[in-house]
């Protein structure tokens, strides 16, 4: 689904939307880019990649709270 041209950097995260749910996976950010950065850009979806595989879009409008794992939250401050 994604496009494989473009380098994309994985992080694991816990993604609570504003329906209730509450998804755990990996949201892929460019290479070049951190979270805060993709939030803040025109596109209006996240890629996110499920546990168990499946890839999404997903509206930045439906997300309430983004929960970064402790692997990716070290990985950022490396």
């Amino acid at each position: 689904m994604f496009n494989n041209d473009n380098k994309r950097n994985p992080h694991e995260v816990k993604l609570l939307l504003s329906d209730g749910r509450a998804l755990e996976g990996k949201l892929m950010l460019p290479m070049s880019s951190d979270i805060r950065r993709l939030l803040s850009g025109d596109n209006p979806l996240l890629e996110f990649v499920h546990e168990d595989g499946r890839e999404s879009l997903i509206a930045k409008a439906a997300v309430v709270e983004i929960v970064i794992s402790e692997k990716a939250a070290l990985q950022a401050v490396a």
